[in-house]
């Protein structure tokens, strides 16, 4: 019976050998390919290598299993130290490791094959995190800002330079937003601009001039007037609105809320410079229900609550405005038929609710939504209630 155990004992000891062996072979190979400059062979081997780490991971945790359910308990203990030094593995890409292999990928020209390489780097290695850090940091004699972003960003993905709207720094102080360099003096991006994700890591300054900004991005046009200074006077430019639905509200300067009014024709610069967008006002009413009746089919002498959605695709947030419905036909008793809307942001919609009627005469019945906002600008929606 003792001989029985030791002969196990000793065959237990030279499977984990024979596993030590197998894995330190691949490891080997794969930082041979590494010295001999080969990453593709070097991936393909440390991938090799991981998935027999964790097939033999797997199949040790099932001889423990039944190690156990054979009530074996001097084996399983054996197993457990192997699979406890498995999980101490020294087999995984170290930085050294990393630094070749990144080095090596970099020399590929093909960019395609590069860049799927260094994606499966950034994907095995935990010491291949490339950062894009984006710096608008800028001083004057008055003010001085100091800031700065970073963000990991895999490589071949994308990515996209701030515009002064998402940087947010007083263009009066800083001026206009040029562009982007990897100095702070040569522009090479524009805001705005998208590009693959650098391989390592970057970090791009913003550079500013002088000068004022006009951009309308409903429209896509915009002009730029360089080399100003304080106390010059520009014209403001004259735009034409895409349609009739579209009402022209002035110009705002989001880096510190200087508006321009519609009717202004000129602007004097009191800064460094001045980025001005343009205001559109538009609204739009639809999806007009009067659920949980069809509103095509609504019975008689009942009260029935409207219900709509109010969007807003223009770039002037809306303000305390109204909403009133109104009929000419005598079969219909409007009875609340006017509302207030708070607030409508930009590029947002909202769900209301609260008006009500009684359908008092069969037939068909012609009825208006009117939106009116606080400078008595107004859009409106026709539709018809139908009852049996």
């Amino acid at each position: 019976m003792r001989k029985l155990m030791t002969m196990a004992i000793v065959l237990i000891a030279s499977a984990t050998m024979v596993f030590a062996a197998s894995v330190d072979d691949m490891y080997s190979q794969f930082a041979d390919a590494l010295a001999s400059g080969d990453a593709s062979k070097a991936i393909d081997i440390y991938d090799n290598l991981q998935e027999r780490a964790q097939k033999d991971y797997l199949n040790a945790e099932r001889s423990y299993e039944k190690a156990l359910d054979a009530g074996n308990f001097g084996k399983a203990r054996q197993v457990m130290r192997d699979l406890q030094a498995m999980k101490a593995s020294p087999y995984t890409m170290t930085e050294e490791d990393t630094d070749n292999l990144l080095s090596l990928i970099l020399k590929i020209e093909d960019e395609d094959q590069k860049k799927e390489m260094a994606q499966w780097l950034y994907a095995n290695s935990p010491y291949y995190s490339p950062t894009v850090t984006y710096d608008w940091s800028t001083e004057g004699d008055n003010y001085s800002y100091r800031f700065a972003r970073s963000v990991s960003v895999a490589p071949g993905n994308e990515i996209t330079f701030p515009s002064s709207s998402d940087i947010g720094i007083d263009t009066s102080l800083a001026g206009v937003l040029e562009g982007w360099g990897v100095t702070r003096s040569d522009v090479m991006y524009q805001p705005g601009e998208v590009i693959p994700a650098p391989y390592t890591s970057q970090t791009y300054y913003a550079i500013w001039k002088t000068g004022v900004v006009f951009s309308d991005k409903l429209t896509g046009e915009e002009t730029v007037i360089d080399g100003t200074s304080a106390g010059d006077v520009v014209t403001v430019p004259s735009l034409t609105a895409p349609d009739d639905s579209y009402i022209f509200a002035g110009w705002v300067d989001k880096s510190n809320g200087e508006y321009i009014p519609a009717d202004e024709t000129e602007y004097t610069l009191s800064g460094n410079g001045a980025s001005f967008e343009a205001l559109w006002k538009k609204v739009e009413i639809a999806d007009i229900s009067a659920s949980p009746y069809d509103i095509g089919s609504v019975p008689l002498n009942t009260q029935i609550d409207l219900s709509f959605t109010i969007s807003n695709p223009g770039t002037e947030n809306m303000r305390n405005s109204i909403v009133d419905l109104t009929t000419d036909s005598e079969g219909v008793d409007i009875q609340k038929g006017h509302g207030r809307v708070p607030s409508l942001p930009a590029g947002r919609d909202i769900y209301a609710t609260g008006l009500r009627v009684v359908v008092t005469e069969p037939g068909t019945h012609d009825m208006t939504l009117t939106f009116t906002d606080r400078d008595g600008d107004t859009w409106t929606q026709s539709f018809q209630i139908q009852a049996e």
